[in-house]
């Protein structure tokens, strides 16, 4: 770290009055002042900006930041948030810590950086870049309290990104072609490579991580064309293949939303004026009571404009950047466990079998009838549509939105020659009385949780230690048991096309092999005969 007081590294410094010193550190853009934990085990850097929104087009690109107004630059405040595009009612399920106090605007192009005692030029530390989810709509660098990570030894850095309108309209004109909220990250990791040395970090051993939403952003991010900013990657209960985190472009978005706002748009541009000068809050509430899915898409070519993603997340290879790229990635044990639980009669008269599959498949209504009767057989059987099958219904979405393109994705980059692959399934729940892990819940344990379920006991200390130790060993070397470890009784062995072990995070740590292998069978067979019908693909076929 570059102080202006040069204290190689020793965070804390006390005078004889115990007054506290808070490091200082130099980059390009001027002077950051941090502060210093209260333990004295690691320094915060909060809201420093790495790029501003223009204003004039708050849709478009980022532009680079300009430096600080002020002397020194007061990295204290983590709050800011890019506005949220989500009903209020739906927000922060997944989010380890709340950060509802937080002021929602657009200049919110921000990340925290948080850096153990030890760091220094001389001891670079590894360095985990952590994107959010929350579905492209929600979400914030403040919401993941780093303590138990940095605890091990590595730096973490969070980051916002623009959400909902501002970072993922498709539109039709090339100033706004799609997926800004991506090209954010992107520029987030570039500030990282060329600043974290001041930090103590080191830029050429990052790994980039991420939950749900974030999951599938950082395999996007190994896809995509662009420079590769780091080394290893982690991919948590989210990738692209997942239907949820990727959609058709909507060329009419803009429209749409000018539209409930009152303006009478007929074209794009002028759409687009008027969504400019009206506030970040009503845009994207309209876009919230939409419903509008405002996701990564597959951008429209336009000459001399570079598009992140140009293809489909059925046709991604860029064998280039995955070959040899050490990931970690799996899922819960019950993603969806929880999601039946307030369905009334109501729900079962319709069939939520045929409803998913018409939403992701283009099949005529013969083929679409024997494709919704075949998988409700497999999960149900010939039981009939009611809260009794609710735990199958569950297993079913768990399964169709989340476990199946995660295991597609793992054997896609076995193509791509990624190496060494870690594939896990989180089971741990503590002592409720639930069926399985449902989504986030290791984030509990990642993170420093505000959660009152993750209470302070023995068992959840030992997840905690086991997880953040086993995430760290592969942000450090690229693999999660590098050495025996008391706390590890067992040896986590990448997956290959021959065999696919996997790590089962439980009270006990085992190894089996080929997660839910009968159900993920089911679906390879379901997409060998269906899924060049998937609507994103043509070529979608197991082989």
């Amino acid at each position: 770290m570059n102080f202006l007081l040069i204290c190689t590294f020793s965070l804390i410094i006390y005078t004889q009055c115990n007054v506290r010193i808070d490091p200082l550190v130099l980059i390009d853009q001027g002077l950051v002042r941090g502060l210093i934990s209260s333990d004295g085990s690691y320094s915060s850097f909060l809201g420093i900006p790495y790029a501003q929104v223009d204003i004039s087009n708050p849709f478009g690109d980022a532009l680079p930041h300009p430096g600080f107004d002020d002397e020194v630059y007061n990295a204290h405040d983590g709050t800011k948030q890019c506005p949220q595009s989500i009903k209020t009612s739906e927000r922060g399920r997944c989010s380890p810590q709340s950060n509802t106090s937080g002021e929602e605007t657009l200049d919110c192009l921000r990340l925290n950086i948080y850096v153990p005692t030890n760091a220094s030029s001389q001891n670079p530390l590894p360095v985990l870049v952590w994107i959010h989810g929350g579905i492209y709509a929600e979400g914030s660098a403040g919401n993941y309290g780093p303590e138990n990570l940095v605890k091990q030894g590595i730096i973490v850095v969070t980051i916002n990104y623009r959400l909902g309108p501002y970072g993922f309209m498709c539109l039709d004109v090339p100033n706004i072609a799609g997926n800004q909220g991506l090209k954010d990250q992107y520029l987030a990791l570039r500030w990282i490579r060329d600043h974290i040395r001041a930090f103590g970090g080191n830029p050429y051993n990052v790994t980039i991580g991420g939950h749900s939403a974030g999951g599938a952003s950082v395999l996007l991010h190994l896809y995509s064309k662009k420079e590769k900013l780091y080394n290893k990657v982690i991919a948590q209960s989210g990738v692209p293949q997942n239907l949820l985190y990727f959609v058709e472009t909507d060329i009419y978005s803009a429209i749409k939303l000018a539209s409930h706002l009152g303006y009478n748009a007929t074209d794009t541009q002028g759409a687009l004026v008027f969504l400019s000068n009206a506030s970040h809050e009503s845009v994207s509430r309209a876009a919230a009571n939409m419903e509008l899915k405002l996701r990564p898409c597959k951008e429209r070519s336009f000459s001399g404009i570079e598009s992140f993603i140009d293809t489909d997340p059925y046709t991604f290879s860029n064998k280039g950047k995955v070959k040899d790229t050490p990931i970690l990635i799996g899922q819960t044990s019950k993603e969806n466990v929880g999601s039946q639980a307030n369905n009334g009669d109501e729900y079962y008269k319709s069939d939520p079998f045929y409803d998913n599959i018409q939403e992701y498949f283009k099949l005529n209504e013969e083929d679409l009838l024997e494709a919704a009767q075949t998988v409700r057989h497999f999960y149900i059987g010939d039981q009939p549509l009611s809260s009794d099958v609710a735990s199958d219904l569950e297993s079913f979405t768990s399964d169709f939105i989340y476990n199946h393109p995660v295991d597609r994705t793992v054997n896609d980059l076995l193509k791509e020659m990624a190496y060494p692959v870690y594939e896990y399934e989180f089971r741990y729940v503590g002592d409720r009385d639930i069926e399985g892990a449902p989504h986030c819940e290791e984030l509990k344990y990642l993170f420093q949780s505000d959660d009152e379920i993750v209470q302070p006991h023995e068992q959840n200390q030992l997840m905690t230690k086991r997880i953040t130790k086993l995430w760290s060993n592969f942000v450090k070397y690229g693999n999660p048991t590098p050495e025996d470890d008391v706390i590890f009784p067992v040896k986590w062995t990448p997956v290959s096309k021959e065999s696919r072990p996997y790590m089962i995070i439980d009270s006990e740590l085992k190894i089996e092999h080929r997660v839910n292998k009968e159900r993920m069978a089911f679906w390879n067979l379901f997409y060998k005969a269906y899924g060049q019908y998937n609507k994103f693909s043509k070529r979608c076929i197991f082989k």
